[in-house]
């Protein structure tokens, strides 16, 4: 398994939120003003954005910004290590 580098996270969440748009799993826009965290708590916001890797490091996926697109925090924990083909996001099954 890949190591993940806290400096390629950084430049990963800063390349994904200039480039913008939609949440790559669902297809509905995000707010990327939205923090991580629900306030007061350390439980993370669903809606938050988050950089996903496109192809999972368990799969042989990259840390790279290459590899990353933007995603909610809750779509990425539902897609979790696997490989969703873009039909999964228009059938609307990862919901």
């Amino acid at each position: 398994m890949v190591r993940r580098d806290s400096a390629m996270q950084y430049r990963m969440r800063n390349h994904v939120r200039k480039v913008g748009g939609n949440c790559h799993l669902c297809g509905e826009p995000i707010d990327y003003t939205i923090p991580y965290y629900l306030p007061g708590t350390r439980t993370p916001n669903p809606e938050a954005f988050v950089a996903d890797h496109d192809i999972p490091l368990d799969k042989g996926g990259q840390h790279a910004v290459s590899n990353a697109k933007p995603a909610h925090a809750g779509c990425n924990n539902k897609k979790r290590a696997r490989i969703i083909a873009p039909i999964v996001r228009r059938s609307g099954s990862l919901k």
